[in-house]
């Protein structure tokens, strides 16, 4: 709602709004201000991208084209999106950015189905000084259904000042609220914060499924893949968008979604469970690669400040970083393919009808609290199997961290309740940080190695890949002993 003479910072996002009829007219704001400016109308035209069977409304979200570009509105206000990455699989992809959205697009073709004019009216009350101490915007926006005549309209007034909530900002308020609400009687009127952009309410499709009974196992084991699943849907489009940090926290919510499913069998129908497991696995799969070659990327310098002084020079590892990167980000448009895949779409299919049916397992029925405390017996009993011998090799090592993380993922998953040994939850941190950090460090020692075969084929002096090997081989052997002391703990 900035006008270019307006200051920047001269105001905050509105902090009172009135939904309010067609034909309300603005009150004569003049008495309160020593300066009042009105602006033209501004005229913002929008079409609103979504499946036939309306995928993104049903999420209360908005692909939006615009002048001035691509948006996405979640609830919150537009935000602009960027072109897709690798243009996806579909040739128009440049013009039409799925990236954003497609976790909930799933392969489906998207066309305009609705389109929006919004109508903005500034009026800005200034002080004598000439500061902007208030501003007043009168907003329209008219909906349209394409293919028909059908039209929604709605009308607000938003009040923004310039944070000081002064004298000018309280008379407007009270002018503003006694127009929107002549009597009392509009039922259409509402005051109070809002987001600084008006939005009709998206479409919401009721369920039909009969939901399992509060307080037992079926009802707390939907819930948490109600949440986990709100963090996929976040993790999904910054994947896509290789963001930052983004592979390792999709690697997460897949893990705590795989280890709830497997912690708390026969909540729901294994049968449902189990084939999600098993397509979640194949993405992981994919994930994981991506996140291993993130890895050795990224601790590369501290490897290489770690080695003996004058070991490694600059051409080297100049030589290892390009290498290691074309890896990474190899990897990395591989996990974006497997993104927009049908595999990938089956397996979100299936977890919102798992979210959507609960179809009842054996367990469905019992008391949460009792049915947690039983799974977590018997997830204590699996981590207490991997530990049974002594823990020599990787591979034991890996499958003590897979038992100790699924263990701490169900304890966090269980809630509220009775003591289920959460007390342990830092431990069992600590037990999957400290194996990590072995297990990383053995990546990357062979890594380097295997790095400098291909350079001694090529004819490449592999001083300096050595160097890095052996300086990791050493981490390696540190980590082992922090391991050890922790798995003492575990045991004990």
């Amino acid at each position: 709602m900035q006008t270019p003479n307006q200051e920047p910072h001269g105001r905050t996002d509105p902090r009172c709004t009135w939904r309010i009829a067609d034909d309300r007219r603005l009150p004569a704001l003049e008495p309160f201000a020593d300066d009042v400016r009105r602006y033209d109308p501004v005229v913002l035209r929008e079409r609103l991208w979504d499946t036939d069977d309306r995928a993104l409304a049903a999420e209360g979200v908005e692909l939006l084209r615009s002048d001035t570009g691509w948006s996405v509105d979640r609830g919150d206000g537009p935000v602009p999106v960027a072109p897709d990455l690798d243009g996806g699989d579909d040739p128009d992809a440049d013009r039409v950015p799925r990236d954003a959205v497609e976790i909930f697009l799933r392969g489906r073709a998207l066309r305009v189905v609705r389109v929006r004019d919004t109508v903005t009216t500034l009026v800005e009350l200034r002080g004598r000084d000439g500061r902007l101490r208030a501003e007043v915007a009168d907003v329209r926006v008219d909906e349209g259904d394409p293919d028909t005549a059908m039209l929604r309209s709605a009308r607000w007034w938003a009040l923004s000042d310039d944070g000081h909530h002064g004298t000018v900002a309280r008379a407007a308020e009270r002018a503003l609220a006694d127009a929107a609400e002549p009597g009392g009687d509009d039922p259409g009127d509402h005051h109070g914060p809002a987001a600084s952009r008006p939005r009709l309410e998206p479409l919401r499709r009721s369920g039909t499924s009969k939901r399992p009974r509060r307080g037992t196992a079926a009802a707390a084991l939907r819930e948490v893949l109600r949440s986990l699943r709100a963090d996929l849907v976040a993790v999904d489009p910054r994947v896509r968008a290789d963001e930052h940090e983004s592979v390792h926290d999709l690697r997460k919510v897949l893990r705590r979604l795989r280890s709830v499913l497997a912690a708390y069998r026969g909540a729901l129908d294994r049968g449902a469970t189990e084939t999600l497991r098993a397509e979640l696995a194949e993405t992981a799969r994919v994930a994981g690669v991506a996140r291993d070659a993130e890895v050795l990327r990224d601790r590369l310098l501290r490897t290489a400040a770690r080695a003996p002084e004058g070991y490694v020079d600059a051409a080297t590892l100049d030589r290892i970083g390009a290498h290691l990167a074309e890896s990474r980000n190899a990897a990395a448009g591989d996990l974006r393919r497997a993104l927009r895949s049908a595999a990938w779409f089956s397996a979100l299919d299936h977890l919102d009808d798992l979210i959507e049916r609960a179809p009842a397992g054996p367990h469905a029925d019992d008391d949460a609290s009792t049915f947690a405390a039983r799974r977590m017996g018997r997830e204590r009993a699996r981590v207490a199997k991997t530990l049974e011998h002594r823990i020599e090799g990787l591979d034991e090592l890996h499958e003590v961290r897979k038992a100790a993380r699924r263990l701490r993922y169900a304890l966090q998953a269980a809630g509220d309740g009775p003591d289920l040994g959460k007390r342990r939850l830092g431990l069992l941190k600590r037990v999957q940080e400290s194996l990590g950090e072995v297990l990383d460090a053995a990546h990357a020692t062979a890594a380097y190695r295997e790095l400098a075969e291909l350079a001694a084929r090529g004819g490449a002096d592999t001083f300096g890949y050595g160097a890095l090997a052996t300086t990791e081989h050493a981490a390696v052997e540190r980590g082992w002993d922090r391991a050890r002391k922790v798995l003492a703990r575990l045991r004990a």
